[in-house]
């Protein structure tokens, strides 16, 4: 199993690492910055030696990186990884935006959000039944409120379940979660509402974030 550095430092762009498995466009390293794609958050890109990596998949023995296209390398080789950190910064963004509005919705109003997902620029939550718009608004304005105030996210191995993650955000209670997240509500800078929309009963609310900053080129 290689070392998921992405867990230890989130904002960490290179990295160099060895070669322990090659297969096909495949390539295993002992160290990896990449965090794979899931059900609800987009994988890194990047590149491995200056060959842009489309991706990547944890598996049984660890996570592997995609190429786009062969790269001659064998075991023991060293390599270098770099992400496109704009890409890993919006989603990081985007995905404590997700947590930061499910808190006042969960402890304001006792809307408790059952799904969320990231899909390019934008983000939502879903929750089970019908939300009034005006719970919805002003969730949305307590969030960027919180957002003002700096609060600190914190995300954390469960002290008995192997592998598995909670991320918490203020004093907003704690979500289980595998995903990465900026350190502070300040760094995601504003929620803007996007839309309201049912489906099938289901309230779906869609946000996005003030993209603007400089804060996306670091």
């Amino acid at each position: 199993m290689n070392k998921l550095i992405y867990y230890q430092d989130q904002y960490q762009k290179e990295l160099e690492a060895k070669v322990l498995k090659v297969n096909d466009k495949r390539i295993l390293l002992d160290q990896t910055i990449f965090i794979p794609a899931s059900n609800t958050e987009p994988g890194d890109i990047g590149k491995i030696n200056g060959v842009k990596i489309s991706g990547s998949k944890k598996e049984e023995d660890g996570v592997w990186h995609i190429s786009e296209r062969q790269i001659p390398l064998n075991t023991g080789d060293a390599v270098k990884l770099e992400l496109d950190y704009n890409k890993r910064l919006l989603a990081m963004r985007l995905h404590s935006a997700l947590h930061l509005l499910a808190g006042p919705f969960d402890q304001s109003f006792s809307q408790r959000a059952v799904a969320g997902a990231i899909r390019g620029k934008k983000a939502y939550l879903v929750f089970k039944d019908k939300v009034d718009d005006g719970i919805i608004e002003k969730a949305v304005d307590q969030a960027n409120k919180d957002i003002e105030n700096g609060l600190e996210i914190k995300s954390y191995w469960d002290e008995k379940r192997e592998g598995f993650r909670w991320t918490q955000v203020g004093d907003y209670p704690a979500i289980p979660d595998g995903g990465l997240h900026v350190k502070n509500t300040k760094e995601i800078e504003k929620i803007i509402l996007i839309s309201k929309s049912l489906d099938q009963g289901r309230q779906k609310v869609e946000i996005t974030i003030d993209t603007g900053s400089s804060s996306l080129k670091k």
